[in-house]
């Protein structure tokens, strides 16, 4: 499908001027709005690069880098069935901004609401038992020392035994008899003095 060219007209074409609200507007960040004109006079042909950079005092590479960002932008911005506003007063962001506090006002009016629902619920319900059962019995104290538990430290306060000592012998109602003294002869016998 071929295209059909306008009929020559009589009037002359102009140039489209930038637009005042771009230039004029004060609540626009004044670095963002330079770059927009930056990137557009030379997209429009208006400079070449080499003279914009200069007059911008940046480097090549960076101009490119804002020229890629501002196309980005703008296909993102201009893609069918966008919800980007493109209108030059931000009246977008201005609405965004007012859903965004509704939205924040319900969000606080539904945590008030369950705040005081569980007061109230604390308020009305008597405090029970946690548990349900006792848990595992105890165990019976079968200790063999008449104290009870002896302390962790208790086994590093007893003195040392030694096998050396002898232990004493068991009490009997029978008195004891010395051993006879004896003196051992030549023969290995014991002789009774």
């Amino acid at each position: 499908m071929a295209r059909t060219q306008p009929a020559a007209s009589s009037k002359k074409r102009r140039s489209r001027p930038t637009p005042r609200w771009l230039t004029k507007t004060s609540d626009l960040d004044a670095v963002a709005r330079n770059r927009v004109l930056l990137v557009l006079s030379v997209l429009s042909g208006e400079k070449p690069v080499t003279t914009a950079i200069e007059e911008a005092g940046i480097s090549r590479g960076f101009y490119y880098q804002l020229e890629t960002k501002a196309i980005n932008a703008m296909l993102l911005a201009l893609a069918p069935g966008s919800d980007g506003d493109a209108s030059p007063d931000a009246t977008g962001l201005h609405q965004r901004i007012k859903q965004l506090e509704e939205k924040l006002t319900r969000a606080e009016a539904g945590q008030r609401r369950a705040e005081r629902l569980l007061f109230m619920q604390r308020k009305l319900t008597n405090p029970g038992p946690i548990k349900t059962h006792r848990g595992r019995p105890t165990k019976a104290q079968t200790s063999s020392t008449p104290g009870g538990r002896r302390s962790w430290r208790s086994s590093t306060t007893t003195k040392p035994t030694s096998k050396a000592t002898p232990k004493p012998a068991p009490k009997s109602s029978t008195p004891a008899t010395p051993p006879p003294a004896s003196t051992p002869t030549p023969g290995g016998t014991s002789a009774a003095p």
